[in-house]
């Protein structure tokens, strides 16, 4: 039909890139709308089958208005229809990729993107409809509902065709890169294949400016029909064959040739427009485009290097991969901590979905496993014995492991058995330490005990003996001599209650943790103070029972002298294995940045020594919080 019309009447030529936007798109569409119904993507690739029927009916009404002798019935609807039927692409080309592939957007920056493409998309439509000219395949046929004078509209229409399918579909490509980054598993898989279709569309453009420069239609022409068939076919192996492709290496290699292309045409094209200058096909020009693309050859593997990292992280470097970790794990304090970075960096240096260590003295993860796609598991070693194991989980399910990745996470993995090993270390200090106290506490306990009710009452009862024996003497210098023994004898009772004394407070042994706890709180009108205390807290080890009662002793203390407050409340309960001792006053609170004092200090190295933890802190209701978590053990 539109050679038959063209040789009647002014017609515009048709594109083989028309008949693929027209066919393939919608053709992907609807296959993959039959297994994703409810995906808007698919219906968005069925907008470009308007093709068809906008130029048939263009074409009907050019015949009805320009050809036939009578109008044939309908023709305004089809020039009408002729006029605006291909601002379909305005919304699919930019709003399918931040659909793909599950037809949601997730944040809202992409939310907001499509709702500004999609309005200026709109905007552009109306004013396709009502501008004041021809349809675009027959020229001669006026828009029936074209507004007389409003000519303006055409700028309208042009800018709002380029926001949308410039601006929003470069927008969209920046979007799809970022979420190929952090997308894992299948879904990683889909993007790739968009963005690789992407690619190929984007390389044919460029190809299509390049002719032209050099004025081939018919080569410009099959570029762009082959450029127009790359996105649909990628979505549709990324949503019905996703599986069976691995296609990252062929994606890398896509975004560095045509970003390479892209300078080397770009300088062509600068050289042409500038024909004033330099002359199109001259020595300066063509040495020109020598340079440059010597130039673009040599640094392709700079370029290359930055594609990789920027999609793939670095597991294309593995001494990358360890240095990065290395520096990540630099500031821990801890070898828990440096565990915890050492993983964390691990997972973002290769880009994975979850990273973990697992061992009997330290664990950490980062991220989460793919659903169905498992993970690899080295062995730790430290010192030739094994102390843990390093997982590292798959992106997808049988997917590959380079060497370079796996030289990456070996060299990884011996740092992870190095600070595994430091932190068995730590903890078997830490316990020897709280074994040690505990049993010096206990010792002290019964040292206590027995110069209490031993030694002590014994001595005194030999002075009290040698005073009998003074009064009975009939010698006074014999009766002197056992006064001065016995006068001695109760000055070393007297030592011997103050090391007794100094050995464990004595209301401990008196009243129990319980009870002393009470005794601190014993006589204050100022503060009113309450406690709550539970009765399990009774018979704990000695060591607990020392430090919780130091610990509470000193945090009264400075409530009373620097708080103000008109309240205090103790509480002190067992949690698990813990017991956890609260001290809380409402008064005027510790500044953020408070320098710890003496008393500060004694109660935190009280809290650590038996591998326990204290906390000061402004409370949230006003004044001033002293929280310590002292591990208990069982009961005794």
């Amino acid at each position: 039909m539109h050679d038959w019309l063209a040789g009647r009447i002014t017609v515009t030529p048709l594109y083989w890139s028309d008949l693929v936007l027209g066919t393939a798109w919608p053709l992907v569409g609807a296959v993959a709308a039959r297994t994703r119904p409810r995906n808007a993507v698919c219906w968005l690739m069925l907008l470009p089958a308007m093709i068809g029927p906008y130029h048939l009916l263009a074409y009907y009404a050019g015949y009805s208005s320009l050809v036939a002798s009578a109008p044939l019935p309908g023709w305004q609807v089809g020039a009408w229809i002729g006029c605006w039927g291909f601002a379909g692409y305005w919304f699919a080309t930019p709003l399918v990729p931040l659909l793909f592939p599950h037809g949601r957007l997730g944040t809202r920056p992409r939310r907001a993107c499509a709702w500004v493409i999609t309005a200026i998309a709109a905007v552009g439509t109306l004013a396709t409809m009502l501008r004041p000219s021809g349809t675009d395949p027959v020229p001669g046929v006026p828009n029936p509902l074209g507004l007389a004078g409003w000519e303006w509209l055409h700028t309208v229409m042009f800018w709002c065709a380029v926001t949308t399918m410039l601006g929003g579909t470069c927008v969209a490509a920046v979007f799809l890169v970022l979420r190929t980054r952090s997308a894992t598993s299948t879904e990683r898989a889909q993007l790739q294949w968009l963005m690789l279709g992407g690619l190929v569309m984007a390389l044919s453009f460029l190809g299509t400016t390049l002719t032209d420069l050099q004025k081939p239609p018919l080569i410009g022409d099959l570029l762009m029909m082959l450029g127009l068939l790359g996105p649909p076919v990628g979505i549709a192996i990324a949503m019905l064959r996703h599986r069976l492709f691995d296609v990252e290496a062929v994606l890398g290699r896509a975004i560095v040739f045509t970003v390479l292309s892209g300078i080397v045409l770009g300088v062509y094209a600068a050289v042409v427009a500038g024909a004033g200058l330099l002359a199109p096909g001259s020595l300066v020009g063509t040495a020109t485009i020598a340079v440059t693309a010597l130039l673009a050859a040599n640094g392709r593997g700079a370029v290359q290097a930055a594609v990789d990292r920027l999609l793939f992280g670095h597991r294309h470097d593995p001494y990358a991969v360890v240095a990065r970790v290395g520096r990540h794990i630099a500031p821990a304090s801890e070898p828990a901590e440096a565990m915890q970075r050492l993983v964390d960096a691990l997972r973002q240096a290769l880009a994975l979905p979850y990273t973990a260590f697992d061992s009997p003295a330290v664990g950490a993860a980062s991220g989460t496993p793919v659903p169905g796609a498992g993970w690899r598991t080295v062995r730790c070693l430290a010192l030739g014995r094994e102390v843990g194991e390093l997982r590292i989980g798959r992106r997808r399910s049988g997917e590959p492991w380079t060497v370079q990745e796996q030289g990456a996470v070996e060299e990884v993995a011996d740092r992870a058995g190095t600070l595994a090993y430091a932190a068995a270390l730590v903890e078997d200090v830490a316990r020897s330490r709280a074994r040690i106290l505990s049993v010096r506490e206990e010792e002290r306990r019964r040292l206590r005990a027995d110069l209490h009710d031993g030694i002590g009452p014994s001595l005194a009862g030999t002075a009290h003996q040698l005073d009998a024996l003074a009064r009975r003497a009939h010698d006074p210098d014999l009766a002197a001599s056992i006064t001065t023994l016995r006068d001695r004898l109760r000055s070393t009772v007297g030592d011997l209650r103050t090391v007794v004394q100094g050995l464990r407070p004595a209301v401990l042994d008196q009243l129990g943790l319980p009870g002393a706890l009470r005794e601190l709180l014993a006589g204050y009108d100022t503060p009113s103070c309450h406690c709550d205390i539970d009765a399990a807290c009774r018979g704990l080890p000695a060591a607990v029972e020392v430090a919780a009662y130091a610990i509470a002793a000193e945090a009264v203390a400075n409530a009373v002298k620097h708080s103000a407050a008109s309240r205090l409340d103790l509480t002190a309960h067992l949690d698990g294995r813990d017991l956890a001792l609260a001290i809380r006053d409402n008064g005027c609170g510790i500044a953020p940045r408070h320098k710890a004092g003496v008393g500060f200090r004694s109660m935190s190295e009280r809290a650590a020594e038996i591998g326990g933890r204290l906390e000061i802190t402004a409370d949230p209701g006003g004044g001033t919080l002293v929280r310590a978590i002292l591990p208990a053990g069982d009961p005794q």
